[in-house]
This record gives C-alpha cells, sequence and structure tokens, in this order.
C-alpha cells in the first residue's frame, strides 16, 4: 500500500514552548529515508528552534513522535512536513494550518488563579471587559485557523492577547 502521508502537531501545557509532531501517516513507501518539517509564521518567515542553520527541523524516521523546543510566545503556522529519499528529494508531502495558543492559556488560567486569591480585583471597572476582549482574541485566533484556515488572521488575534498579558498592569 503507497503512503498516505499524514501527521499531526500540538503543544503541551507542561511547557508551551515544546511543539510535538507526530507522524500518522499510513501506508509505506521503501523509498522514504527521513522527513523535513517547515514551519512557517503567517508572514513567511522561517520558525526554527534557537542554532538551527536551515530553514526546517530534520525528522529521523526512528523518532515519532517528536518533541521540539521551537516557541517563545504563541503563534499561528504553516507546518509542511516532507517526506524525503536519500538524495533528499521530496516523494510526499503535506501542508497543515496551527493555531499555537497555550502561552495566551496560560495567562488566562493565570488571571483565574489571581481571582481566587485577590478577590478584589474583579471589582475593578475594566477588569471583566478586558478579561472578555483577551478571551475573544484567544478564541478568535483558534477559530481562524479551525474554521477559516487563516493564518494572518490568528497571528494578529494572538498578538493582541499577547500584547494585554505583557502589559498587564493596564489591562487587569
Amino acid at each position: 500500500m503507497s503512503l498516505s502521508p499524514n501527521f499531526s502537531v500540538a503543544q503541551t501545557p507542561l511547557n508551551p514552548s515544546l511543539v510535538i509532531f507526530t507522524d500518522t501517516s499510513t501506508g509505506s513507501d521503501p523509498s522514504i529515508t527521513g522527513r523535513r518539517i517547515y514551519v512557517t509564521d503567517s508572514q513567511g518567515n522561517p520558525v526554527v528552534p534557537t542554532g538551527t542553520s536551515t530553514t526546517y527541523i530534520t525528522w529521523v524516521l526512528a523518532t515519532n513522535p517528536l518533541s521540539v523546543d521551537l516557541l517563545t510566545q504563541d503563534l499561528a503556522v504553516n507546518v509542511r512536513v516532507d517526506w524525503v529519499n536519500i538524495s533528499g528529494g521530496v516523494v510526499a508531502t503535506l501542508n497543515q494550518n496551527y493555531c499555537f495558543s497555550l502561552f495566551n492559556k496560560q495567562f488566562l488560567y493565570y488571571l483565574i488563579q489571581l481571582q481566587s486569591t485577590t478577590y478584589n480585583i474583579i471589582q475593578d471597572t475594566n477588569y471583566w471587559g478586558n478579561v472578555g476582549i483577551f478571551w475573544a482574541n484567544v478564541t478568535g485566533a483558534i477559530t481562524a485557523v479551525e474554521i477559516g484556515n487563516d493564518i494572518a488572521a490568528s497571528q494578529a488575534c494572538l498578538s493582541r492577547a499577547t500584547f494585554m498579558a505583557q502589559n498587564q498592569a493596564n489591562y487587569f
């Protein structure tokens, strides 16, 4: 049976900078000797781990899943996996868009924790409005990819939420 390429990508709540790539392909192709992962942001820039000299991440066949310390903040990205032969020629390829939103989701949880320890915080006039704006941006980012397959709109939402989290004193 020939290769039907497929993969999934996820973050882990224990470490949102860590991205886990899992090859879920079915079938096989004996000419495939490796994989390459190309992650590009919404502006087409490569996203690779610090110290990587190529625009891709090497993914050897013996490693599945592959965990990569990749992110420093939330990003909407396109992930392309190429299944390659011994000479580096592409045998199969697949592109998928993802919204990595765990940094901002963890910040929202931090806000919830603050409510339990500093109850007066919710009495601030703008607190709930800003929490609503923050959450609308996080869910908007996820929805932009899940429904619209739109990483540009997703990144715009993630950037607004990240700005709010980084300027917590002004919003929360």
